[in-house]
């Protein structure tokens, strides 16, 4: 069975594989922790206001799908703690750990975006290494990834992560509907009309042309 999660799902497991990477000394996190990291208003695409409730609700479902589960106890520690399992479920090294992250927390991106937000987390090399990981996850048993068509005004092509489920279809944009055929008829009227009033008026000048000849 294929996995698809929630939106508030990619949002946490998201947030832990990125503190792992990045702030390995706050991880595993508490539900507080984590509330307060899927909350954050800058890196964070969309922005969202969940509350422990939401987390611990989004962690359940996690947990079930075997992505996530409880940290063993540290010694005089009040409060449970959560890791990520993405390594032992789908064996993503720490490149794809780190760009499945932000695809997750920052939706769809350019090589260029990924380069400088995934290289945050752990070293990365050139765009091309990052298409080589990003072709990994494509070709993986469950496709993890999508590269997006390329937009009107954007420079370069997109890629946005599956584990939320397919790639909604989104309706052609206009330079690529456009063609020969579909393009709508030009309005002939204007030119016949204008035509047949010059002739009307040509042919009134001669005749008072002719009139003033035949008078002399």
């Amino acid at each position: 069975m294929a996995i698809q999660l929630k939106e508030h799902e990619l949002r946490v497991l998201g947030v832990l594989i990125e503190k792992s990477l990045g702030l390995p000394q706050y991880y595993p996190m508490t539900i507080n922790s984590i509330t307060a990291a899927c909350n954050q208003k800058n890196n964070r695409d969309p922005v969202m206001s969940l509350t422990e409730g939401d987390v611990s609700s989004a962690l359940h479902g996690l947990t079930l799908w075997q992505l996530v589960s409880q940290a063993p106890p540290e010694p005089g520690a009040r409060t449970n703690r959560f890791r990520h399992e993405v390594e032992k479920r789908f064996g993503w090294n720490a490149p794809m750990r780190a760009i499945m992250a932000e695809l997750m927390i920052r939706g769809p991106q350019t090589l260029g975006e990924l380069r400088t937000n995934a290289g945050r987390l752990t070293h990365l090399d050139a765009t091309d290494h990052i298409r080589e990981v990003l072709g990994e996850l494509q070709r993986a048993e469950q496709p993890m990834v999508a590269e997006l068509p390329r937009q009107v005004g954007q420079s370069a092509n997109r890629f946005t992560q599956l584990l939320g489920g397919p790639v909604p279809q989104s309706p052609a944009s206009p330079s690529a509907s456009i063609s020969p055929l579909a393009s709508p008829p030009a309005t002939p009227v204007a030119p016949p009309t204008d035509l047949a009033a010059r002739v009307r008026d040509l042919e009134a000048r001669v005749s008072a042309l002719e009139s003033k000849l035949l008078g002399t």
